[in-house]
This record gives structure tokens, sequence and C-alpha cells, in this order.
């Protein structure tokens, strides 16, 4: 895997606060994904639950990984942190393969949607009717 940023992307600059913004407000929910709900997230999604996570580090629960175009996954790392710091969704892309870069804005919309797809997920797939859905946030 050859796994970058958002910065890593024609205009990623830009989009970086795009999405950490974007993220922010859906960990309001995906904070409350376990380790087993996650693997069946991805296998509902047609994603991937990536075990181990592509980056060694104890904090990371679980690990995703979504398949937008030929070669190009969004990874998502969700990472425990407490009780020093708050959980975070790190999220990265594996580009290895990849015969063209698509614009930084393409990839921060994909990732907000593949992040929206997982909580509809965990709401509808999985039955978590006791965290509030997506739309109530956005």
């Amino acid at each position: 895997m050859k796994l970058v940023n958002i910065r890593f992307f024609e205009g990623g600059q830009a989009h970086e606060s795009f999405i950490r913004n974007g993220i922010k407000i859906r960990m309001q929910v995906l904070k409350h994904v376990r380790r087993g709900e996650a693997e069946r997230v991805a296998e509902a999604l047609g994603g991937f639950f990536l075990d181990p996570p592509p980056l060694e580090d104890s904090s990371i629960e679980w690990a995703l990984a979504f398949e937008p175009l030929k070669n190009f996954r969004i990874c998502f790392l969700m990472r425990r942190n407490e009780p020093e710091f708050e959980d975070e969704l790190q999220i990265l892309y594996d580009v290895e393969g990849l015969p063209f870069l698509p614009p930084a804005e393409d990839v921060a919309d994909f990732t907000l949607l593949y992040a929206n797809a997982i909580i509809y997920a965990v709401r509808k797939v999985l039955g978590r009717e006791d965290i509030p859905g997506i739309s109530s946030y956005l």
C-alpha cells in the first residue's frame, strides 16, 4: 500500500479543512462503532476490513477501506486515544497502481460519502438505532 493524505492530490491543501470539519461532525456517530461492528459494516458495504491495519499503531481499533475507483482506496482508521485525547478518525488514501490522480475535490466528496455510508450501515444494517442519524448533525 502507498498511503497518502489529502494533500497529495491536486488542490489537497484547500480541501484538508473541508474533510477535517466534515469528519468532526460525523465522529459524533462514528466514535460509537466498535471493531466487530466495523467488520460487519465493511462486509455490508462491499468494503474491506483491514486486519491488521495498514499502519502499525496499537491505538487503531479498526480500519476500513473502500474502493470507489479501481486501485484507489479510502482508508478509515479509528484511533482510540482515550483518556488523554479524544478518539479520532484518520483518513488515508491508497494510491498504489492508480493510473491517474483524481482532484482533491472529488477525493473529499468520496471521503464524506463513504463516511455517511458507514453511519447508515451502522444504523440500518446493524440496527443501532441508539445512535442519532447523520441528518441530525448536517
